[in-house]
């Protein structure tokens, strides 16, 4: 019941924006897998404009965003020529919403744009984004606070095993062009479920495990804002996590030579996906 409202809405948003919805999904804790009952519903989606709407002169929006009154449901999507820029630069949230499990709308348009971030797919990149993130919150919510919520744990430790799964089973590589490039399956190469994220710091720390089990179970019975005074064994290895993940960037550099080689093939490929997007379009 509640997809089919979610699917009117979209359609509202495609008649009201003269645009057309290629992909929508879940986003946020529903698709991470630690929602709660009062979770609202992060609602993600990739759009493609009417070909007068690429050919102005004006620079035009190119997103767009709507949360309903009540605060139920969060809908923020993208215009398709941003996200392939996005897609260009292995843009972390992309590939989470590439890889949701929670699909409300996917047309044959996606499945293209789906096999070009197979070859646009950045382990540096991506590595690079989650530690940064994970950082900035530990640093905003946690470092120095007498009192933390529990959530704020989560998220950390949620983009601190992104790394750890990336790290354990996808390697840096040279790769010269699009045609020689190893393809990387989505949505296999972009960590999504909690579950299995936990996992990797399962295998790394128990204690780290056993308190992350604790806060998804106080995430998903909706007591997520409770505060707690910090853990000190967590901070530490957290602290120690963005220490070595921030180092790690050096490991992964390619030549400048052989990546500006695969960035202009990928590019001159995102363009054709783009010129033949657009063209097709009859609104």
């Amino acid at each position: 019941m509640m997809n089919e409202e979610i699917i009117k809405k979209l359609r509202e948003i495609e008649k009201n924006n003269n645009v057309k919805i290629i992909y929508a999904v879940e986003s946020g804790s529903r698709m991470w897998n630690f929602a709660s009952r009062n979770s609202d519903y992060d609602v993600r989606f990739l759009y493609v404009g009417s070909p007068k709407y690429y050919l102005s002169i004006e620079n035009k929006k190119d997103y767009i965003q709507i949360m309903d009154k009540d605060k139920v449901f969060d809908f923020s999507g993208w215009d398709i020529k941003k996200a392939l820029g996005l897609l260009l630069k292995s843009n972390m949230s992309l590939y989470e919403w590439i890889s949701s499990p929670i699909i409300y709308i996917k047309t044959k348009e996606m499945d293209a744009f789906t096999e070009a971030a197979q070859y646009c797919w950045d382990k540096k990149k991506l590595i690079y984004s989650y530690i940064h993130l994970a950082s900035g919150n530990y640093k905003a919510y946690v470092l120095n606070k007498p009192k933390i919520k529990l959530k704020k744990y989560l998220y950390i430790l949620r983009t601190i095993a992104a790394c750890m799964w990336l790290e354990k089973y996808f390697v840096a590589k040279d790769l010269n062009d699009v045609n020689s490039a190893q393809k990387i399956p989505v949505p296999e190469a972009c960590p999504i479920s909690i579950d299995n994220l936990s996992e990797m710091i399962k295998n790394d720390n128990d204690y780290i495990y056993e308190l992350l089990q604790k806060i998804i179970k106080t995430k998903r019975e909706g007591v997520e804002d409770t505060l707690s005074c910090p853990d000190k064994q967590a901070d530490k290895w957290i602290e120690n996590k963005i220490r070595y993940y921030k180092s790690m960037d050096n490991d992964l550099k390619i030549s400048k030579s052989k990546y500006k080689k695969k960035k202009a093939d990928i590019e001159a490929m995102l363009d054709k996906f783009f010129y033949g997007l657009i063209s097709k379009q009859g609104f």
